[in-house]
């Protein structure tokens, strides 16, 4: 046998011989199982994350359209729905005082916030002041959504 040869099938024979394994051992299987499942939680998490606050900017910009709707209310009636006539003037004649109601002034979809609950609505006539419990559907914590956007301590309440 040629020298070279020799070289050649001794490098082969000490990198893949008969006790040479092949494929990966136990512990690089785990190594790359817990290394995926530390990325998918990483990604899972800020997922979450994300699809909430699009939910409170979509309840945001649900409160703006809402607004406009009750303009055009305004324009018709001189004033907005009161807090017991509610967001539903929106959609059905309220009767009463109400003379020249044109409507519907918006869609039934718009009543509710991305969470499924019902926009919470309050007014004296003249203003008008809407809120949303947020994420976890209770009012009165730091995730409540309102409009006008409220200042943290009128939010809790306080001066």
């Amino acid at each position: 046998m040629l020298k070279s040869q020799w070289r050649n099938s001794f490098l082969r024979n000490t990198t893949r011989g008969p006790l040479a394994q092949a494929g990966m051992s136990m512990i690089e299987i785990m190594i790359v199982v817990s290394l995926i499942g530390m990325l998918m939680t990483y990604i899972v998490r800020n997922v979450m994350v994300s699809a909430d606050s699009n939910k409170v900017s979509q309840t945001k910009i649900l409160m703006n359209m809402l607004v406009q709707d009750l303009q055009r209310y305004r324009i018709d009636n001189n004033k907005y729905p009161t807090t017991d006539q509610g967001l539903n003037a929106l959609l059905n004649n309220p009767g009463g005082d109400v003379k020249n109601w044109r409507g519907p002034y918006t869609e039934d979809n718009k009543l509710t916030d991305p969470w499924g609950e019902k926009i919470q609505y309050e007014s004296d006539g003249r203003t008008v002041k809407m809120m949303s419990s947020g994420s976890d559907q209770i009012m009165g914590n730091e995730d409540d959504i309102f409009y006008p956007e409220a200042k943290p301590a009128e939010a809790a309440g306080g001066q």
